[in-house]
């Protein structure tokens, strides 16, 4: 919007001047980081409710393969893919109900798999109450574009691969100072995102596909800034005060492959 003050005849006559930039954040001074959620960032599938032209969450213009970030409303070309800081990597193991075609979160979320689980196979255990855990692993980026934004990005089943080489790509980054080499924060590095198709017999799907972009360079002040962005959500995140809403998940044997 280029005009943000408004002047408005009021019931006496007289001028009254509205100006949306003075008003910034006026309403929402309480509204702490544990009231919000952080934007989950998720590869489209042709099973995804966004490509689903018949279903509530449909998005117009998406297709598989397109990453998209409904609390951004972006939709990113999986060709082109999407650069990010990653602020901070957890691994976690979600525990699942089978829950056929009903959509639910997770029941509860593990910080390693428990000694009475039964592994099916690479990433998935099943529990003594009929559950299954499946590794999970959690990125918490900052999204640069026009406006760099927080999310958070989750890998499972396949994108256990791409996750594993975005972690060799932040532990092999080295930068040197007067003292030699050293392997800097993770965030102190942009990585790009695309994204890559895989078939497997009658299942077709994508998964990520990560490449190193460049290194930070805070000699410049939009990189600084960057840098310090994504600093303060990693000290939020190894904190505790930043939660992804969990995408509701639909067991689905097409779908666990993804």
């Amino acid at each position: 919007m280029a005009n943000t003050a408004i002047e408005k005849k009021n019931s006496a006559g007289a001028l009254a001047t509205i100006s949306l930039r003075n008003d910034s954040g006026k309403g929402s001074e309480e509204i702490k980081s544990d009231d919000v959620s952080t934007p989950i960032l998720k590869i489209l599938h042709q099973l995804s409710p966004e490509c689903n032209q018949s279903n509530a969450k449909y998005v117009e213009g998406s297709k598989p393969g397109m990453i998209y970030a409904k609390g951004l409303g972006t939709l990113i070309d999986g060709d082109k893919g999407v650069d990010i800081l990653v602020a901070h990597v957890q691994t976690r193991y979600p525990e699942w109900q089978e829950m056929g075609d009903t959509a639910a979160p997770p029941v509860a979320t593990h910080m390693s798999v428990p000694s009475d689980a039964v592994e099916e196979r690479n990433g998935k255990w099943r529990l003594s109450n009929g559950n299954y855990l499946e590794k999970t692993a959690y990125f918490y980026v900052v999204v640069l574009g026009d406006e760099p934004r927080p999310a958070v990005i989750t890998m499972r089943s396949s994108n256990l691969t791409p996750a594993r080489e975005i972690n060799q790509m932040i532990k092999n980054l080295r930068f040197q100072d007067e003292k030699g080499k050293y392997n800097p924060a993770a965030y102190a590095a942009v990585y790009t995102l695309k994204t890559a198709g895989k078939v497997a017999g009658s299942k077709s799907w994508h998964v990520y596909k990560p490449s190193m972009n460049r290194a930070l360079d805070i000699s410049v002040e939009a990189d600084t800034q960057l840098y310090l962005m994504a600093q303060e959500l990693q000290k939020t995140v190894s904190k505790g005060q930043a939660k992804p809403k969990y995408e509701e998940k639909i067991a689905k044997p097409t779908e666990e492959i993804i």
